[in-house]
């Protein structure tokens, strides 16, 4: 399913295709979270790193992608690089790099104080933002710093971690997670938000108030009422929504 020009969904995984890179992109997988958590008082079994990599092998496997572009918050923690951290980065970029050969790129998010520590280790380029035939990704957490040497068509972010709320027959609420697509009037380009690959980032509710969104981009660049959602449901695929404006009244019940 296409997100935008060249930018399309890989079966029901949380990341995306860009055709004219031969890319796979995705986003926020918040590896270390449960040792975090954990540090907290708050036990959760531990799952990141295992969907981290299940993702990126169905999404190899399925794309042919001989790039991967991890669009920051890699890892979880603000203040320091916690063992499990360390120990799961080095999991990831030696799957990548020296397994499955493929060149890596991490567009840094707010996140990810304390990654190049790991990342020299293997080769792993760090970028604040990465321009390409085109596409622009960054994080999110901040507006494009601009200057880019052409036209910028897509816009590829990660950090808001959007999710749909939906209610079954029985009353029953799932909040699941969504690519958003949507025009981006500042750049004459389509942005693309991706979901968050870690389990526990539920992230922001899609609603028609700016004030719900955490990125300055959906906040203030986006007209939120042509942000159209593409919501990952288990067993069932990609579904595709209209528009907000035409949800506004069923945001809080559309039915599953």
């Amino acid at each position: 399913m296409e997100l935008a020009p060249g930018v399309e969904t890989v079966a029901d995984l949380p990341a995306a295709y860009i055709r004219r890179l031969r890319a796979l992109v995705l986003a926020d997988t918040h590896l270390g979270f449960e040792e975090e958590a954990a540090q907290q008082g708050l036990y959760v079994p531990r799952i990141q790193l295992l969907r981290t990599m299940e993702v990126l092998r169905q999404g190899l496997d399925l794309t042919g992608a001989d790039w991967v572009i991890l669009a920051g918050d890699v890892k979880h923690s603000f203040s320091r690089l916690l063992r499990s951290e360390r120990e799961e980065l080095s999991r990831v970029f030696q799957y990548l790099v020296r397994e499955r050969s493929v060149r890596v790129t991490v567009v840094r998010g707010n996140h990810d104080n304390y990654l190049p520590i790991v990342a020299k280790d293997y080769g792993v380029e760090i970028v604040q933002e990465l321009y390409e035939k085109g596409v622009l990704v960054t994080h999110g957490h901040r507006k494009p710093q601009g200057g880019y040497p052409g036209r910028v068509e897509v816009v590829v972010i990660g950090h808001e971690h959007p999710s749909l709320r939906l209610r079954d027959r029985l009353g029953y609420v799932a909040k699941l997670p969504a690519f958003l697509s949507a025009p981006y009037p500042a750049l004459q380009a389509r942005l693309v938000v991706l979901p968050a690959v870690g389990q526990y980032q539920t992230g922001t509710t899609i609603s028609l108030s700016p004030d719900t969104y955490l990125s300055p981009i959906l906040r203030e660049e986006v007209p939120l009422a042509e942000v159209k959602p593409y919501v990952l449901a288990e067993e069932l695929g990609v579904l595709e929504f209209p528009e907000l404006a035409l949800l506004e009244d069923l945001l809080d019940q559309v039915e599953l």
